[in-house]
């Protein structure tokens, strides 16, 4: 396989020129479209004075324009960074000094970003670029992306994902779902986050089709896609799976000849959501993967074909590029972990990312022995298999996007009624959702679009708290730090 999935598509632009790489509202771009695209994104950057191994900071979107530019940055060896759509420009600027990046690229023109390329503009200056960059191996340990996530401190960092990390986790996907190349795939996540990222990574390395939406809440637009591209494996997070099972249950049976497989990952199924999908769609692997944005799937467990697990909290067995261990807090390992003598799971593999940018001691917290060591609490059952017990930190998961409590927080305080605050999942029917809890200042009213507008205006929006409630204190433990727990069993 080549070094980089850029040179894949390069492959691919050969081998199968006419075939469709990619299907974005119903608009098709070949392998030898994008190919090409992603050449002239090179040559661009080159004559501009972009250096290989320069960040390039790209506010994300559905569109053909931002597929060009994102694996032409990668073809040209240039470090691609993506934000999520619509985020303030403040926080943009300042993860672009962060990384001291060379440029950064927003859909369109901001006047407050004057620096900046705007996509829109930038397709104008491509369509007269000439096509003659020459493609080259990139190093496998240059960076090839870094994906912005939060970590357990509260502070947003940057994953670092070289070359060769990338081929590795495309690798594991490839093993983990049997992928072919006439399969299309839809996949309706965010594209900054390394979800959405690396299954288009996965369809592109097998020569396939992805098939690009903006979520999965417009049922009608869904289904419409799915029947129209005749698409054959779908992208979706548990949550989403449940409350398609609420609600669309007769449409998703429909499916069980169409579909091979659904991929999910993020957070674990409830027991009666599996049962379901085994009775709707009996012929459909429904693959739910053990990972995360450092190292990629580590971990399978296919439930619906096999019947699934006879161990609660099974999160299914290592992949062949990975090898997992049961480790202390000091990253030792544990001889003979179980149900009650659980560890830290930690991932020996070439998936693993490079570090967090510019974030040494963090990064010295994640990576020890030469393994990445999560937060999730896990040991093996008899048969191999990883048993998941918890997380041993407070980060919110929301379908594969992590809210540390603390930024939102911070950001919520600058409100004029706020004297404090706490953020605390809330979950109903398989959905996480941010509850934001405000002790108010004395004689003032709650004013929820106020917070709301100061944590925009300074986080991404799916860090916006969808119930905010006044309360009248927070519980504090003997020490004065805040009893976390006690407040999310009291009010989650």
């Amino acid at each position: 396989m080549e070094q980089s999935i850029a040179l894949m598509i390069q492959k691919y632009a050969t081998a199968t020129p006419d075939k469709t790489a990619l299907i974005v509202e119903g608009e098709r771009c070949s392998y030898q479209q994008l190919a090409a695209y992603n050449r002239k994104t090179a040559a661009y950057l080159q004559a501009q004075g972009i250096a290989s191994g320069d960040r390039i900071v790209v506010e994300a979107d559905h569109t053909l324009p931002y597929a060009y530019l994102w694996y032409g940055i990668q073809l040209y060896g240039a470090t691609f960074v993506p934000v999520e759509l619509n985020t303030p420009s403040a926080r943009i600027l300042e993860i672009a000094r962060e990384l001291d990046a060379a440029k950064i690229v927003t859909l369109t023109a901001r006047e407050d970003l004057p620096q900046a390329w705007a996509l829109d503009a930038l397709m104008e200056q491509l369509e007269g670029q000439a096509d003659d960059f020459q493609p080259v191996e990139p190093d496998s340990g240059a960076l090839a992306e870094i994906l912005f996530t939060t970590g357990t401190t509260g502070k947003s960092k940057g994953v670092m994902v070289s070359f060769g990390n990338q081929i590795n986790i495309a690798l594991a996907g490839i093993e983990t779902t049997n992928i072919q190349s006439d399969n299309i795939w839809l996949i309706p996540t965010p594209m900054n986050h390394a979800a959405g990222l690396r299954k288009v990574h996965i369809a592109m390395a097998v020569g396939s089709t992805a098939c690009l939406l903006k979520g999965f809440r417009n049922f009608k637009l869904f289904f419409k896609t799915i029947a129209e591209h005749q698409v054959t494996s779908l992208y979706l997070p548990p949550s989403a799976i449940h409350l398609l099972l609420a609600v669309c249950s007769r449409d998703l049976a429909a499916l069980n000849g169409q579909i091979r497989f659904i991929y999910s990952s993020s957070t674990a199924y409830p027991e009666a959501d599996k049962e379901k999908m085994r009775k709707l769609m009996p012929d459909v692997y429904m693959y739910n993967c053990f990972g995360c944005s450092e190292a990629g799937v580590v971990c399978t467990d296919e439930f619906c074909v096999s019947g699934g697990s006879q161990y609660a909290g099974s999160v299914g067995r290592p992949n062949s590029l990975s090898q997992i261990v049961i480790v202390d807090e000091d990253g030792n390992e544990i001889e003979n972990p179980s149900v009650d003598n659980p560890g830290l799971c930690a991932i020996r593999s070439q998936s693993v990312m490079q570090g967090y940018w510019n974030e040494p001691e963090q990064t010295a917290k994640a990576i020890k022995n030469g393994m990445l060591v999560m937060s999730d609490i896990c040991y093996f059952a008899p048969n191999g298999e990883l048993i998941l017990i918890g997380r041993s930190n407070d980060t919110i998961n929301l379908g594969g996007l992590k809210v540390a409590p603390l930024e939102v927080e911070e950001a919520a305080t600058r409100a004029d009624c706020v004297d404090e605050c706490l953020l605390i999942p809330v979950t109903r029917g398989g959905n996480t959702a941010l509850k934001l809890l405000v002790v108010l200042k004395a004689g003032m009213a709650l004013d929820e679009d106020a917070i709301r507008s100061v944590i925009a205006q300074n986080l991404e929006p799916y860090k916006i708290p969808k119930h905010i409630v006044a309360i009248e204190e927070i519980f504090k433990t003997f020490n004065g730090k805040i009893d976390r727990k006690k407040m999310i069993a009291a009010y989650s």
